[in-house]
């Protein structure tokens, strides 16, 4: 696919693409119905805006991208919305227990992050990105990654014990 997308290549991308983006979207959110609400989000927006892609990433990249920015969006939207009502009773994630522990414990996380942190961090701990590569990911120098990181390890020490399994690969 070059420039822009045609409502063809939305549809094949979709059919290639959609059980990632859902599961990326499970992951972050803990709730099936909001998982796909975001993989209908991201392709309704590829749908509406398409002929703006550039092509600078594959097309899986940019819709897992968006696919991460619009559950941190539905994330903040909870948390004000949670604030503001008591807490709901949340439906049993359908992922592996060892990712529902790391993904609960990053939702906890996310509420304390700035916006720009909790990119990091779900780069950091769900993705298991490298410094590197998160830095290459964000467009971000490793340096103010590093310093990202260490105030995120901050505020997750304040959670408690990070689950086993968290940060296997990273330096």
């Amino acid at each position: 696919m070059g420039r822009g997308f045609g409502a063809d290549e939305i549809e094949a991308l979709y059919e290639q693409c959609a059980p990632a983006i859902h599961r990326r979207a499970l992951e972050l959110l803990g709730r099936d119905a909001d998982a796909w609400d975001v993989v209908q989000e991201v392709f309704e927006k590829m749908l509406r805006t398409g002929g703006h892609f550039r092509g600078d990433a594959s097309p899986m990249t940019y819709a897992y991208r968006a696919a991460t920015n619009a559950s941190l969006n539905v994330l903040r939207a909870r948390a004000v919305r949670d604030a503001a009502a008591p807490a709901m009773a949340a439906e049993e994630p359908t992922v592996e227990p060892s990712r529902v522990e790391i993904a609960s414990f990053v939702r906890a996380l996310l509420a304390r992050l700035s916006d720009r942190e909790q990119e990091v961090a779900v780069l950091y701990f769900l993705d298991e990105l490298t410094q590197d590569e998160i830095a290459l990911t964000l467009g971000r120098s490793r340096k103010t990654v590093v310093r990202d990181l260490a105030s995120i390890r901050a505020k997750a020490a304040e959670l408690g014990a990070v689950p086993a399994g968290t940060g296997r690969r990273h330096e």
